[in-house]
């Protein structure tokens, strides 16, 4: 699993930098207690790129809960921004097990 998080991360970062050129800021995000993490950039007006990152329990239930390994889920996420950012935020919820 942690081969298949870097190899999305790598992916993600290579299709920055090809876009980017060094012309556009990527930024991050997170949450107070640490459980998720966002980089974002804005590949054109009114979209947005995010690769999330979320902390959570592997075999343990499901979601964020107790009694499993540690593990990273990720996920890539781009389009119009407010649309894209809802998405991103819906999908973190559900791997931490929370309701939408």
């Amino acid at each position: 699993m942690q081969k298949d998080a870097m190899d999305v991360l790598q992916r993600w970062i290579d299709q920055f930098n090809a876009r980017a050129g060094g012309a556009i800021a990527l930024s991050s995000g997170g949450e107070a207690g640490g459980a998720q993490l966002r980089l974002k950039y804005t590949p054109a007006d009114g979209t947005i790129a995010i690769l999330h990152f979320v902390a959570v329990s592997e075999g343990g239930g499901g979601g964020g809960g107790g009694g499993g390994r540690p593990g990273i889920r990720v996920q890539a996420f781009e389009g119009p921004t407010a649309e894209t950012s809802v998405q991103a935020g819906l999908w973190a919820s559900a791997q931490l097990g929370r309701r939408p």
